[in-house]
């Protein structure tokens, strides 16, 4: 039965304060109550240490690591190296988890033959009641499909959601060493994790599931300042992630990167101007056109490890 497996939770986080309770004590509230919150904190200052501690001192599943500056993905790596779970879950300190959504991660990654498992990210009523930004057209990060989804054998299809709820198999996770360090926020390449680790699960012949019975919700506000830094950082690790593959010899990357272009980029740019009227969907395009050639070529000056398909970090 599902209630007696037990998971790891992994909430890396970084100057976020008291946002952080609500992710929390929503996770807290989970029906599925065998767990281990990892909370792994990369902040410059204790206002997250001070917001976690008395839900660390009421609940013993509570667990903090502070941990130096390092990026998002070096956060996961930790976190799932502190546990010994045969499953890791992951979210992120802006979201706040529905109380079926473990049990609904659970239930898939019990198959063996499911190596990983995303789930539904709606954006938090409360800033669509609010949100005055007018972004006509652009959405980052959410994943609405009532459809559950498998994903095999096309490691091209990379639409099975994003890292705020996502989840593998220990045994999975450590056979492809994890998060690549050098991708995601706050690395040197910026974005692109969660597809970089499930390009290589597919390319490996496992399987990803997508599930809409674990559910999140994404507190999604962003100024346009941050969903263009945004769309920049995804357009540079789009790139990033295409040279690592290529420079282990998988040839057939490249059409990855112009898939991403042509997909991310031409087609917004033009619907941004024929459909939406939005110079700021045709500019987020602009910047899929244009980036991943800087991230490209960025990434042939980081090392990499062929057999494992990660870059090495640098010291």
């Amino acid at each position: 039965m599902t209630n007696e497996l037990h998971a790891d939770i992994i909430v890396p986080t970084r100057g976020r304060g008291n946002l952080i309770e609500e992710t929390l004590a929503s996770i807290r509230a989970s029906e599925h109550a065998a767990f281990t919150l990892w909370v792994i904190d990369q902040s410059d200052d204790d206002a997250t240490e001070c917001a976690v501690a008395p839900h660390e001192q009421a609940d013993a599943r509570i667990k903090y690591l502070r941990v130096k500056p390092r990026g998002s993905s070096a956060a996961r790596n930790s976190g799932a190296a502190l546990g010994d779970a045969p499953f890791i879950i992951f979210t992120d300190d802006d979201c706040r988890v529905e109380p079926a959504w473990l049990g609904g991660m659970i239930r898939e990654l019990t198959d063996a033959q499911t190596w990983a498992v995303f789930g539904r990210i709606l954006p938090d009523m409360d800033e669509i009641i609010h949100d005055t930004q007018g972004m006509a057209g652009i959405s980052l990060a959410l994943k609405s499909s009532h459809v559950r989804k498998e994903f095999v054998g096309n490691r091209f299809n990379l639409g099975f959601g994003h890292g705020a709820n996502m989840g593998f198999r220990r045994d999975a996770y450590n056979r492809l060493g994890g998060f690549d360090e050098l991708l995601g926020v706050g690395a040197r390449f910026r974005s692109w994790p969660e597809r970089d680790f499930g390009y290589r699960i597919l390319a490996r012949g496992g399987r990803i599931v997508y599930t809409p019975d674990a559910l999140v919700h994404h507190r999604h506000w962003r100024t346009w300042d941050g969903v263009r830094n945004t769309l920049r950082n995804y357009a540079i690790g789009t790139g990033a992630a295409v040279g690592k593959y290529v420079r282990c010899g998988d040839w057939r990357a490249w059409f990855l990167l112009f898939e991403w272009i042509f997909d991310q980029g031409v087609r917004p740019v033009v619907s941004g101007a024929l459909k939406w009227r939005s110079w700021q969907k045709m500019y987020g395009g602009w910047l899929q056109i244009v980036y991943p050639w800087v991230g490209l070529v960025a990434s042939w000056g980081a090392p990499v490890d062929r057999e494992r398909v990660l870059y090495r970090r640098i010291k």
